[in-house]
């Protein structure tokens, strides 16, 4: 059975996840590009969350990660524990989705990107992963 079927997460972030709130430190210029893509947003799924970094505090966010040592150290109210290839929400749920490199992590990129157009109106994506932009 596959990651996104179990909806766990892929190995590695059970050993490099934990203290990740305290390694990852967002680069501001790429903070300030996503919050103008998620401008006037009032609900945002974070997907493949992880600790919140780049996240909008204008807005209510869900987020959304399949491990659960990220999900333990993210800073907000509202998270949920799934892959990207199964989102546990409605359609149109929210009025954005956020998606900030972690699609090279998605067993199936493509089922993922589907997902986030299913719950969301807008999508905002940041993706920096030459070895899968075929797949892309």
């Amino acid at each position: 059975m596959d990651n996104a079927s179990t909806g766990r997460a892929p190995a590695i972030y059970d050993h490099i996840g934990i203290g990740y709130s305290h390694v990852r430190v967002p680069d501001p210029r790429l903070h300030a590009l996503i919050s103008g893509a998620l401008s006037g947003a009032r609900t945002v799924v974070n997907v493949g969350a992880g600790a919140g970094s780049y996240e909008s505090e204008d807005a209510e966010v869900t987020a959304v990660d399949p491990a659960q040592v990220m999900l333990d150290q993210h800073p907000g109210a509202v998270k949920v524990k799934a892959s990207a290839e199964q989102l546990p929400f409605p359609d149109a749920s929210f009025d954005a989705a956020m998606a900030v490199m972690t699609i090279h992590h998605w067993p199936d990129p493509h089922r993922g990107l589907a997902e986030l157009r299913r719950v969301a109106r807008r999508q905002a994506v940041f993706t920096w992963d030459p070895a899968h932009e075929p797949r892309l």
